[in-house]
């Protein structure tokens, strides 16, 4: 019902949640499946797919759409002509305008130049890479080691492929954080020059996300650590020539995010700090959330019973 009362030429938001990666690492509080192998990925967009058609058919008309993100999990482990076919089916199915902006999450040790290249190719014009910290000691304590020479490499990739706006994502309060480490995180991130960057404090919840019993819960740093690290970080940051956003966010002064907050339009999502003014989202992919002015809806966590909502030809929300 909320779908179909969509105001008609209102534009709206899309979020399509792609839930796997290669690898765990175990500070995530994502809703994510490790796989190594192709099959559960395809079967998963089999479905993807499937919502994507019921939902435009239950909105009854192409609906325009001012944004596109692709979050999860790593969505870029999709194979590359995947990727393409599902940004053409979005298309097909809605109104994408020519104005929209198309964004990406991106784990940096698994893009690949082909992906790079579909990305561009696909329109999307932002990525978000996780960095969280170029330390290899809190690397190794989380399970994610990725050197500042990969990274590099992708933004490199992407932006000759098209795909110039790019915004890092930092974690402080990580098991044997230091603040020298951070602030050399942060120095070694802005020197990259990515147009936005969000910093955010490690959440320990082993009892919500299990695999976070991995970690040593003594060499967290306590509650004033964490705060030092916060601020040596937003310190290094301005430092560089960047604007803190609100409580965790920093932009170059000539982002859309400075120039929202200096308008005073700056608003904020389950995601963060945004530019993007729509007043709905629709929630795409299993755990997804989306909010119409009715309210908040989101989809099944489980792939499964998500992916036998869908077969059966219900909306898979929860």
């Amino acid at each position: 019902d909320w779908l179909a009362r969509l105001p008609a030429d209102e534009p709206v938001s899309l979020y399509l949640h792609i839930p796997f990666c290669r690898a765990m690492c175990w500070y995530c509080g994502c809703h994510t499946t490790i796989t190594g192998k192709d099959q559960p990925i395809a079967d998963y967009l089999n479905v993807l797919r499937g919502e994507l058609r019921m939902v435009a058919a239950r909105i009854g008309r192409k609906i325009p759409v001012a944004n596109v993100h692709f979050g999860g999990g790593t969505p870029t482990v999709i194979a590359p002509a995947d990727f393409a076919a599902l940004v053409a089916l979005l298309r097909e199915k809605f109104d994408v305008l020519p104005t929209a902006e198309l964004a990406v999450e991106i784990d940096p040790r698994t893009l690949t130049a082909g992906m790079a290249a579909t990305l561009g190719r696909s329109g999307i014009g932002r990525a978000s890479l996780g960095v969280q910290s170029f330390d290899p000691v809190v690397q190794t304590a989380v399970n994610r080691i990725q050197s500042e020479e990969q990274t590099f490499e992708s933004v490199r990739r992407l932006r000759a492929s098209g795909v110039t706006r790019i915004n890092f994502d930092l974690i402080y309060g990580l098991p044997h954080q230091t603040l020298r480490s951070c602030i050399d995180t942060a120095r070694a991130a802005a020197a990259m020059r990515p147009d936005r960057l969000a910093v955010f404090g490690y959440a320990h919840v082993p009892t919500f996300k299990k695999h976070q019993r991995m970690i040593d819960e003594a060499a967290l740093p306590g509650s004033a650590a964490r705060s030092e690290q916060a601020r040596a970080i937003a310190e290094a940051l301005t430092a560089a020539g960047y604007r803190q956003i609100g409580l965790d966010h920093f932009a170059l002064p000539d982002d859309d995010l400075a120039t929202a907050q200096a308008a005073g339009t700056l608003r904020r999502n389950f995601q963060g700090y945004t530019t993007d003014s729509c007043e709905t989202l629709i929630g795409f992919g299993a755990s997804s959330i989306g909010r119409t002015w009715h309210g908040y809806v989101q989809n099944e966590v489980g792939l499964g019973l998500y992916a036998r909502h869908i077969a059966s030809g219900r909306l898979a929300t929860a």
